[in-house]
């Protein structure tokens, strides 16, 4: 039984950042929506995407590129709430989901981690910048809605210019 959790726990997690993987966010994100509409509660969800990532593992390897994203994984862990959740969500692209967080709140998190990811300087490749979407649960809203309007206000960053904060 031990063991099984154990796998269960290492199934659900991203193997190079130690945050979950989609997987692991999957089954957190319907019980804490489904918790939300229940009680009328905030939550809110943070996409990022590291800004010209393929850039940096054509000219530096991808191993630095791993290095970098182990590199933001620590600082989105270090900077978010014990309850907020962080994963992986594929490639140069991570989630964080807000419990009890309306879409104000969650803005001026992604507004400190834009800021403390672009402050950081990685060996090698100096600054490396992230593009952020936010978006707040509405009361009827499926999962995958409030994902993909989440992914359609990344979008909006990352045409307005980069390393910048847009809200849905």
């Amino acid at each position: 039984m031990v063991r099984d959790i154990s796998d269960r726990k290492q199934a659900e997690r991203d193997h190079l950042t130690g945050t979950l993987n989609r997987r692991g966010l999957d089954e957190r994100l319907e019980m804490t929506c489904a918790t939300a509409r229940r009680y009328q509660r905030p939550v809110s969800l943070i996409f990022l995407d590291l800004d010209n990532f393929k850039t940096i593992n054509d000219c530096h390897g991808h191993s630095t590129g791993d290095e970098i994203l182990i590199s933001v994984a620590h600082i989105l862990l270090k900077t978010v709430r014990e309850s907020d959740i962080v994963s992986r969500w594929g490639g140069e692209e991570f989630i964080i989901l807000t419990p009890e967080t309306p879409l104000a709140e969650a803005e001026q998190l992604a507004q400190r981690l834009r800021q403390k990811l672009a402050e950081h300087q990685h060996p090698l490749v100096g600054q490396v910048t992230a593009s952020f979407g936010v978006a707040e649960l509405a009361s009827e809203e499926s999962e995958s809605d409030f994902i993909r309007r989440t992914d359609q206000a990344l979008y909006a960053a990352k045409a307005a210019g980069r390393n910048r904060v847009e809200r849905s």
